[in-house]
C-alpha cells in the first residue's frame, strides 16, 4: 500500500514536471522556431500522459482497496456478488433517501443553509460513487468467473476431440 502511494505520488509529479516543461519551452524557444516549440510541446505532453496513465492505474488498484475496505466496515461481505449488489442498491437509494430529507432542514437555517445543502449533496455523491464502483468491481468478477467458466469448458471439450483431417 505504501509502494503504491509513492508511487503515485512520483507519477504525478513527473507528469506535473513534464507538463510544466512544455510551456517552459513556449515561452523560452518560441523566438527561435515554432515547429521546434510544436515538437517538444507534443513530446513532453506524450511523456506527461504516461506517467499520467501509470497514475490511473496506481490510483485505480488504491481505490479498489479502498472501496473493499470501506464496503467492509458496513458489513457487506465479499461472499456472493449478487447480494452485494443488492446490498449496495439499497445502500444508494438509502443515501438518496436521506439526502433528500436533509435538503429541506438545511435550507430552513439561514447563514449556512446553502452550504450545509452543498456538503450534503458532495457527500452523497461520493458515498454514492464509491457504492457505484463496488457494484462495477461486483459485475466484473460475476462476468469473468463465467467467461473462466465458458472458456474451460471450450477447451476441455476441444482436448477430447480430434480433428478429423482428410
Amino acid at each position: 500500500m505504501k509502494s503504491r502511494l509513492s508511487r503515485l505520488v512520483a507519477n504525478v509529479s513527473i507528469a506535473l514536471v513534464f507538463a510544466t516543461m512544455s510551456y517552459i519551452v513556449q515561452w523560452t524557444v518560441n523566438s527561435v522556431s515554432a515547429k521546434i516549440v510544436f515538437l517538444l510541446q507534443i513530446g513532453f505532453l506524450i511523456v506527461a500522459g504516461i506517467f499520467v496513465v501509470r497514475t490511473l492505474f496506481d490510483a485505480l488498484t488504491l481505490a479498489d482497496k479502498a472501496t473493499g475496505l470501506f464496503v467492509r466496515s458496513l458489513g457487506i461481505n465479499e461472499g456472493l456478488s449478487r447480494q452485494r449488489i443488492f446490498k449496495d442498491s439499497i445502500y444508494i437509494v438509502g443515501i438518496l433517501l436521506i439526502a433528500a430529507a436533509l435538503f429541506p432542514v438545511f435550507s430552513e437555517l439561514a447563514n449556512f443553509g446553502h452550504i450545509l445543502q452543498e456538503i450534503a449533496a458532495y457527500v452523497a455523491l461520493g458515498l454514492i460513487l464509491v457504492f457505484v464502483y463496488d457494484i462495477g468491481r461486483s459485475f466484473y468478477r460475476i462476468t469473468e468467473m463465467k467467461a473462466n467458466s465458458v472458456a474451460n469448458r471450450i477447451s476441455s471439450s476441444n482436448n477430447g476431440e480430434e480433428i478429423d483431417e482428410k
